[in-house]
């Protein structure tokens, strides 16, 4: 099967930006505010002192001892607070079923075969027990998970309330107890179904309660600033405006997403303690590098040229191979996917 020039698929998963706020003594909710501050920096990048060949520059002795100063926003917990809040929604709609725009009718069947033998094999189980994995260890919570410990409170569309007392404790690859992987199963199911089911819209809030003491730092989502003047910090928080108008600091929706799209392992023919965000060519930031490169054959362009051969294979075995899990990721995270001349 050879791609389409018009193909595009909705992401499934549409999680909101996470805010962040904590809860005075009267019961009321307040925001986590930022400060701004000026501080000095003593010159330490290689570019003060060395050329790209590493010649050294003309600088003198004071020259490297000066220092530069730089204007910042910082997010401290108050004082006399132990405990803060992040908070985001989730939604989850079955848009990976079958592509948003396709112009060959014939690619398209194709397609909506291979998410339908999918779907009939438990294949959107096996994702969504990873997306539940991350949602309830709190891997959204990025630096903010090194803290005192925390838990997770979710409260689903369908009613349920789900609570992991202490998230802080679980491991990926470890057993976990009991209660926690009940919860685990439980919300492995809701999210597999809203996947699968376009009649079963889901949805959720989900909150972390973490223990933390008065002057912690805390870590949200930073803006990218274009335009650096005097004026304003050279590091700004992303930020929401609370219910009385205050500014809250928080995370963006995209950041969310990308820890919940942590999953992808199956780029190694063994067992791999990395999982990847799930992307096309797999890529590795904290390498570098480009863990599906096509000359390995394991890019999602190359591997859903096979889409006939996964469906054949589906329908003969009824076994999911690690090829056809990380095809359906990348149609549930959505995209554009065209071949374009």
């Amino acid at each position: 099967m050879e791609l389409c020039s018009q193909l595009a698929y909705s992401r499934s998963l549409w999680p909101g930006k996470g805010y962040f706020y904590y809860v005075d003594n009267n019961g009321a909710k307040k925001a986590l505010a930022t400060d701004k501050t000026y501080l000095r920096s003593g010159k330490s990048s290689f570019t003060e002192a060395f050329s790209s060949n590493y010649a050294m520059k003309n600088t003198s002795v004071h020259d490297l001892a000066t220092s530069n100063i730089q204007y910042i926003e910082e997010c401290y917990v108050p004082p006399f607070v132990n405990e803060i809040n992040c908070q985001f929604s989730l939604r989850i709609k079955a848009n990976s079923t079958c592509p948003d725009v396709c112009n060959e009718l014939n690619i398209k069947t194709i397609l909506c075969q291979l998410s339908d033998l999918y779907a009939d094999n438990g294949g959107y189980k096996e994702l969504a027990y990873r997306y539940a994995k991350n949602v309830l260890m709190g891997n959204w919570l990025w630096k903010n998970q090194d803290c005192r410990g925390y838990s997770i409170t979710i409260h689903l569309s369908d009613g349920e309330l789900l609570t992991i007392k202490d998230a802080h404790k679980l491991d990926w690859n470890a057993s976990w107890k009991e209660d926690d992987s009940d919860t685990l199963t439980q919300l492995t199911d809701f999210i597999a179904n809203a996947l699968a089911d376009k009649s079963k819209y889901g949805y959720m809030d989900i909150t972390a309660c973490l223990a933390v003491g008065g002057g912690d730092e805390v870590i949200p989502s930073q803006e990218f600033i274009q335009d650096k003047k005097s004026k304003y910090p050279n590091r700004q928080f992303s930020k929401m405006k609370f219910n009385d108008q205050t500014d809250t600091v928080a995370f963006h929706s995209q950041k969310i997403g990308a820890a919940l799209q942590l999953i992808d392992d199956w780029w190694l023919d063994d067992v791999s303690d990395k999982r990847l965000r799930v992307n096309e060519y797999g890529s590795d930031r904290s390498d570098v590098v480009a863990r599906r490169h096509p000359t390995l054959a394991n890019d999602f362009y190359t591997l859903i040229q096979r889409s006939e051969e996964w469906i054949d294979s589906l329908q003969r075995n009824h076994q999911i191979t690690d090829e056809v899990h990380f095809i359906m990721a990348v149609l549930v995270k959505g995209g554009l996917f065209n071949k374009t001349t």
